[in-house]
């Protein structure tokens, strides 16, 4: 079950409950009407009763209906035009219809134009359930963008940071004791994840908030270059030093550096970088006086720091010394639920967006995102849908280009064995499939299922008919190393603090 830490209780709340369906009914019949509601009631939807075409799309308007269930005869409006208005401004709105209307034509335009089903009168309680529970599966995803658009910032978002995944709000609860702690912290992630943002909430939640965050990223320097850079130098240190400059290290003075890419770091840079942060003193290039240094590290690898350890390509005191406290981002394909709302916040926020009144995705534009790899996680997220947004001539982005994925031609198909009946070779794609989509969100059923397209319900049966556990997809807990004396007044300061995620 996915659940969500609301921002004024640490209390976790299923997800489900927070995205409880809103049906639109529209139907000229008091009746019918009454019917319909006390049976959607019944089932703990929340229903809005229309009479009319033109009011029902009025409210369709205010972006709040997850499914429209219609008769074709309204006072107003023919039920075809009706459906066409809906598919031309809420594409990814389902529609069902209850009617009374014997016309065969009718109900294959209706179908035609992609409705989720088509019920005569007098209807079944069964039938109208099973069509709704069908319907609001297959949208899920975009119900769950409308959720967001209602409750955005109150649920989802943590410094400028968003998710709605447990993995993630661990990430900040983590934050947010350590903020407060002048503690060294190691952020491991892979490129794109996010890194600066979480050194960004760091400083901006610390007591060093009024001072500077000062960023250098050690890859794009080259090591003699780096070596000024951090440190500054002296007039006549070097040829080309015509005046005295102070390096990133002075300028961090009372704030926060934040090293990002360590890893490109060499042996002998480590060394001297290890001895200011143990004398909290710096002495410039060509200098000789020593300057006091008071400011806090925030330290960010590609790779992990333990590996680089035993490859030997960073020094073990200077691992144990930045290591402090250690965090741990996730990649986006093992979140991908968080997807889409990454999206509606790109939508909300980007400029040529905004410039274009663009605020929509179709469903096919989603599947293809929430089916990408994302080598280059939430960065390449944003490069794709930049690039949508610039080339999209409708309201809605339509498509993405993906053109880093593999073409069909390149991917390379697994030899079927010979002698093997069909529907055992069958069985053991389908299982496959499912130990890929279950690592990929780490065991989470609710994800695994919504990126697989079917329910939960079916997700678990096929768990069960072949053998697997959610379990062994869970991750191992995130290593979460304080030392003895922080972690007492960290604890203290989590029973004191009421709401986890105060900004």
């Amino acid at each position: 079950m996915v659940t969500l830490m609301t921002p004024g209780s640490r209390k976790q709340i299923p997800l489900e409950d927070r995205l409880t369906p809103r049906i639109l009914l529209i139907n000229s019949d008091a009746t019918v009407c009454e019917q319909l509601q006390r049976l959607y009631s019944q089932c703990a939807y929340i229903v809005t009763v229309m009479r009319t075409g033109q009011s029902a799309l009025e409210k369709l308007a205010d972006g709040s209906t997850d499914l429209v269930v219609t008769d074709l005869r309204m006072p107003d409006f023919d039920g075809i035009e009706f459906i066409e208005r809906i598919r031309e401004t809420h594409s990814d709105v389902p529609v069902i219809v209850i009617t009374g209307e014997r016309d065969i034509e009718l109900a294959v335009k209706a179908l035609k134009l992609g409705v989720s089903d088509y019920i005569g009168m007098p209807f079944s309680a069964d039938a109208v359930q099973e069509s709704t529970r069908s319907a609001l599966e297959k949208a899920q995803v975009f119900t769950e963008l409308r959720h967001m658009r209602r409750g955005f910032a109150e649920s989802f978002e943590f410094v400028g940071m968003l998710s709605k995944t447990p993995e993630m709000y661990r990430v900040f609860e983590t934050i947010r004791m350590v903020s407060g702690m002048d503690v060294t912290v190691l952020v491991e992630g892979e490129t794109g994840t996010g890194k600066e943002l979480v050194a960004k909430a760091i400083h901006e939640r610390s007591a060093r908030r009024d001072g500077k965050l000062v960023t250098i990223n050690c890859s794009g320097v080259p090591d003699a270059l780096l070596e000024s850079e951090l440190f500054g130098y002296e007039r006549g240190a070097f040829t080309g030093a015509d005046h005295s400059r102070a390096g990133m290290i002075e300028l961090a003075h009372g704030g926060t550096l934040f090293l990002d890419e360590i890893e490109s770091m060499s042996l002998s840079m480590q060394a001297k970088l290890l001895r200011v942060l143990e004398d909290r003193k710096v002495q410039r290039l060509g200098g000789n006086r020593r300057y006091e240094i008071d400011m806090r590290i925030v330290a960010a690898t590609n790779v992990p720091a333990k590996e680089l350890v035993a490859e030997r390509k960073m020094r073990s005191d200077f691992y144990y010394r930045i290591n402090v406290v250690s965090i741990q981002l996730l990649p986006l394909r093992q979140r991908r639920a968080d997807i889409p709302l990454l999206v509606q916040n790109f939508l909300r926020q980007h400029p040529f967006a905004v410039q274009k009144g663009i605020t929509e995705i179709s469903r096919k534009a989603m599947s293809q995102l929430m089916h990408h790899s994302w080598p280059g996680n939430v960065r390449e997220l944003q490069n794709v849908l930049e690039k949508a947004v610039v080339l999209t001539p409708s309201p809605a982005i339509e498509t993405v280009d993906l053109s880093d994925e593999p073409s069909q031609s390149e991917v390379t198909q697994e030899n079927v064995p010979t002698g093997v009946p069909f529907i055992q070779w069958i069985k053991e794609q389908e299982k496959k499939y499912l130990v890929k989509q279950l690592e990929a969100v780490q065991g989470s059923l609710d994800q695994a299922a919504a990126n697989s397209g079917i329910c939960v319900r079916t997700l678990f049966r096929k768990m069960r008919l072949y053998g697997l556990d959610k379990k062994q997809f869970r991750p191992q807990a995130p290593e979460f190393s304080l030392p003895p004396e922080v972690s007492s007044v960290i604890e203290n300061n989590v029973s004191a603090t009421k709401n986890p995620f105060r900004l």
